[in-house]
């Protein structure tokens, strides 16, 4: 996929000093809902900072205190009047941020308060270290809207086994920051008032560390756990999340959750 350009920067803020490149999701009266102008600009701004040798580490964080809701659902309802190539399209995108993230050539920090719902699991799990928020809460909530966590599962099941993912997923059942811990998805959890601080303590660690020898570490453990990330897999996971979209299903889980109902299959 080419370049695509960012026309809505205010989405994602970029602040850079010492060697650090803080990365603000900044959409936060719809909670920095994973959008599609959001998904270019976050691309835009990781391309921009991957080939800057003087940027150390990347701290990737919400706005007003909340890491994301996952996918804009006003975009996935759109779905029902794309074609199959457009869906396709779409789902590309989102793919392409996670493999962006998995394979960036710089230590990426995810900084992640209140919530992560969804699609935004998948960034936690594409980051290299994550601190939360010990009232953090997350769930992989596409099932119970008609839809399929597909363009994320590769990188859920890489970083979680899929034991955890095939409980997580299907059961749509909502865990918290010290079970993120416990199963491999996060790696500390603290209090609010600690994060800050804890935060830039990692990065300082990060920063004493060689660039080519961090690049080339991430390089070599991605290697050693392909397996999940084959074309054919890719290709898999976009036909999957572009043809849930189109279901008559899909639709009406997007439907019920903005009309504040329950969908028509729950019994």
């Amino acid at each position: 996929m080419a370049s695509l350009e960012c026309n809505n920067k205010h989405l994602v803020e970029l602040n850079q000093s010492n060697g650090v490149s803080r990365i603000l999701l900044n959409d936060p009266a719809r909670k920095n809902a994973l959008s599609k102008d959001m998904l270019i600009c976050l691309i835009a701004t990781l391309e921009k900072i991957q080939s800057d040798d003087k940027q150390k580490v990347v701290i990737l964080r919400g706005a007003g205190g909340v890491f994301c809701s996952g996918a804009d659902l006003k975009w996935m309802r759109e779905g029902l009047h794309q074609t199959e190539e457009q869906n396709k399209a779409d789902a590309e995108l989102f793919y392409r941020t996670f493999d962006i993230l998995n394979n960036f050539p710089k230590p990426i920090i995810i900084w992640l308060e209140k919530y992560a719902m969804g699609g935004a699991i998948g960034l936690v799990a594409c980051a290299d270290y994550v601190i939360a928020d010990k009232d953090a809460k997350m769930a992989f909530t596409e099932v119970k809207l008609g839809l399929v966590p597909a363009t994320i599962a590769p990188f859920i099941v890489n970083k979680i086994g899929l034991s955890q993912a095939r409980a997580l997923m299907l059961s749509a059942l909502p865990f918290t920051a010290k079970t993120a811990k416990k199963i491999g998805l996060i790696h500390e959890v603290g209090s609010h008032k600690e994060l800050a601080q804890r935060i830039d303590e990692l990065s300082e660690h990060f920063k004493a560390n060689s660039n080519k020898a961090m690049a080339s570490t991430k390089h070599l453990l991605n290697q050693l756990s392909k397996n999940n990330f084959t074309e054919a897999n890719k290709l898999l996971c976009i036909e999957k999340i572009a043809e849930s979209r189109g279901t008559d299903e899909g639709q009406e889980g997007v439907k019920a959750f903005f009309e504040k109902r329950r969908p028509s299959w729950y019994k």
